[in-house]
């Protein structure tokens, strides 16, 4: 198992689309800090305004479903699903004597190391240097930063559960164009399901979604239960989802 992780670990840092997408998502978000903090992208009723800390309104669309899909789905089809494509590379660990459920495992953890630095890290990092460097620092006080620590800590475990799926994606599709194209369907139907008006079964489904708690985790006052709530969510949703994951893939025909 560890030879694996250390394999999939030098993978990424050789991928070049991970770099890529790197780049592009420090540029951006570069760009979305400094429009926002200079009052040029001016965001109204935003979770981080009403905690005092809409300097970093640059930060929701990090936070969006629609908007950090594009990322984590364009890693998956470029670093996992290629591994389906002529070069054999799954059929050779799996031929290596490695346990299916060992290599799905290895691929999700590093895929998640990628996708969280990429998405969540780069963003709140670049957002609080550009806090202090642009003389705003006087809004990171303890009741700032307990708040991106507790809502950005909540987001990760339905964060992770997303990124378990889209791993499953990918497996299941073995192609990076059909990863990205399903996933942003998908995305867009999770996006219809909460306009729409929901019978009593299926919103008490996306009541206790990670969908839900996307969104439920960043705003501005929690109660005791909303936090267990969020945590039993997220990590019944990750055991669920990596289970089904593994499932699948030990079944999945390798050619």
């Amino acid at each position: 198992m560890t030879n694996l992780i250390l394999a999939e670990l030098y993978k990424l840092k050789r991928n070049r689309s991970f770099w890529g997408i790197t780049v592009i998502v420090t540029g951006v978000s570069l760009l979305l800090h400094y429009l926002v903090m200079i009052d040029w992208w001016i965001m109204d009723n935003t979770n981080f305004m009403q905690v005092g800390l809409g300097k970093l309104n640059a930060l929701s669309p990090f936070i969006t479903l629609l908007f950090f899909n594009l990322i984590v789905s364009t890693l998956a089809g470029f670093y996992i699903a290629v591994d389906f494509s002529p070069s054999s590379v799954i059929k050779n660990q799996v031929m290596s004597g490695n346990k299916r459920s060992h290599i799905f495992l290895a691929k999700f953890l590093v895929f998640s190391l990628g996708a969280v630095l990429i998405t969540i890290f780069i963003p709140l990092i670049i957002g609080l240097l550009m806090v202090l460097l642009l003389g705003h620092g006087d809004i990171l006080n303890s009741v700032g930063l307990l708040y991106l620590a507790r809502s950005f800590g909540l987001f990760l475990l339905p964060f992770l559960s997303y990124i378990a799926l889209i791993t499953l994606f990918a497996v299941v599709t073995e192609d990076s164009g059909k990863t990205i194209i399903f996933s942003i369907l998908f995305t867009i139907v999770i996006f219809v399901v909460e306009k729409l008006p929901m019978s009593s079964v299926i919103e008490f489904l996306y009541k206790y979604s990670i969908f839900q708690q996307f969104s439920d985790v960043f705003t501005p006052i929690m109660t005791k239960g909303q936090m267990l709530t969020a945590l039993i969510v997220g990590t019944v949703s990750l055991i669920f989802i990596v289970f089904c994951g593994i499932f699948i893939f030990n079944r999945k025909e390798i050619k």
